[in-house]
């Protein structure tokens, strides 16, 4: 055996080896290496190099090409056409209207908690997995809802240009009393639109309950993708049980960014900007008095009580539960045992009932007041209904009276019951008073007599 030349041979063959490996960096460095778009392939395989590819690098490829994949993916769950429907109206109304464009409701509550989960664990494949599977049984997010903050007055005739703007869209108004457009014939998840946007002129302190339910995010013509990829991955897994892709979720995590109001102790920080809505400065001096419990609970009250349905329903029966799921879920999963954004849901409940059996008191006190003076019933009652000027008892909670549990009907009691009493059942039902608390009284007094 000839080992000289076996020898040389082997060298030749590593030479060769190691030769083809320092030209390949070599090109990789100055711009040789070249990758083509394969979108049909999962997301970490999107992009794959080729001698003649379109790319010079692979970043520039997967930047380009995971729109590509985007619009495969939603096409395979079928809801591409809804969501083109969306994403034109976005972006009209974005560059046309100059309308601000978010992410809203409380998809953006389980977006900030996922993200949460990924600033801890984005470097721990394992255990970012595992917290995720408890993180879906939260059913966090479910359906998409965006809201667009107009900067001009919303009056009738801008009111219509936009129906018309939306028409062109095939979306459709839904919103009696606010604007909010769906598609004809909405995708339905648990009963629910998939996707609806409403339109706004502002957000003040009296419109937002609290910080939980009001995070949001920008959107913009080019990110709405991974809004709208967010919903494919989730949908996907709710109607088809597929399986996540964690790379596009990985990526989306991280470039996503969750916007929040001041907030302090799961409260709005209003500092000097304490917002009264529509109620009358008589009634804000009264739950004033609360800012001895927390500087930042008065702003909570007026908000909940300007529309008592807050307070009523969605908050103990919606926003206390997902506020103690959601802490619980913190605690235990991440070891994070408190988050200003979160209530304490002890002291909430507290302050609510506290609010209106003094509420209670005060309107039997204002009526006594003014029937001592008068010796007129409907006059007593009118000088409630200034004090409670405002507050929208009437329609709404009429409506959906049996949605109500026990919680938002001993709340009720606090409030009315005493005032009922002092005015007599026999005396409401005969009464004709042409006011709205007066009928929402006559309505309750009659459903718990």
């Amino acid at each position: 055996m000839n080992y000289k030349k076996a020898f040389y041979d082997k060298y030749i063959k590593y030479k060769l080896k190691y030769n083809k490996l320092k030209i390949s960096k070599i090109n990789n460095m100055i711009g040789g290496m070249r990758y083509d778009c394969e979108p049909n392939n999962k997301f970490k395989d999107i992009c794959k190099e080729k001698e003649n590819g379109k790319y010079k690098s692979k970043e520039g490829c997967v930047n380009d090409c995971e729109i590509q994949y985007i619009r495969n993916e939603i096409k395979k769950i079928k809801i591409d056409g809804e969501v083109t429907k969306f994403y034109l109206f976005i972006k009209d109304i974005i560059n046309n209207e100059k309308v601000d464009v978010y992410l809203k409701g409380g998809n953006v509550i389980g977006l900030k908690v996922l993200k949460m989960i990924y600033d801890k664990y984005k470097n721990n494949d394992t255990e970012f997995k595992r917290i995720f599977k408890e993180f879906l049984k939260l059913e966090l997010i479910k359906d998409w809802d965006f809201a667009g903050y107009t900067k001009k007055e919303i009056t009738p005739e801008y009111r219509e240009k936009l129906d018309k703007i939306a028409i062109n869209y095939k979306l459709y108004q839904r919103g009696s009393r606010f604007i909010l457009y769906q598609t004809k014939r909405p995708i339905l998840l648990e009963g629910k639109p998939l996707f609806e946007i409403a339109i706004l002129d502002s957000d003040t302190f009296s419109k937002l309950e609290i910080p939980l339910t009001t995070m949001k995010v920008k959107v913009t013509e080019y990110n709405v993708k991974y809004v709208f990829m967010f919903c494919k991955l989730f949908y996907s897994y709710k109607n088809y049980e597929e399986e996540f892709d964690y790379d596009i979720l990985y990526r989306m995590l991280d470039k996503i960014n969750i916007l929040l109001y001041p907030h302090k102790n799961g409260l709005y920080d209003v500092k000097n900007n304490f917002d009264k809505g529509e109620l009358n400065d008589e009634l804000i001096k009264f739950i004033k008095t609360y800012d001895d419990f927390d500087k930042n609970i008065p702003q909570f009250l007026a908000t909940h009580i300007e529309d008592p349905f807050r307070m009523l329903y969605r908050l103990p029966e919606k926003n206390i539960p997902k506020n103690d799921k959601i802490k619980n879920f913190l605690k235990e999963q991440l070891n994070i045992k408190n988050q200003e954004w979160l209530f304490d849901s002890i002291f909430i409940n507290k302050m609510i009932k506290l609010f209106c059996e003094n509420l209670g008191k005060k309107i039997v006190e204002i009526y006594k007041e003014s029937y001592i003076k008068t010796m007129d019933i409907k006059k007593s009652i009118e000088r409630v209904d200034s004090f409670l000027k405002g507050v929208s008892f009437s329609k709404r909670i009429e409506i959906d009276y049996n949605m109500l549990t026990d919680n938002g009907k001993n709340l009720l009691k606090l409030i009315f019951n005493n005032l009922i009493n002092e005015i007599d059942i026999k005396n409401i039902n005969e009464l004709e008073i042409n006011m709205e608390l007066f009928k929402f009284i006559k309505f309750y007094a009659n459903k718990t007599k």
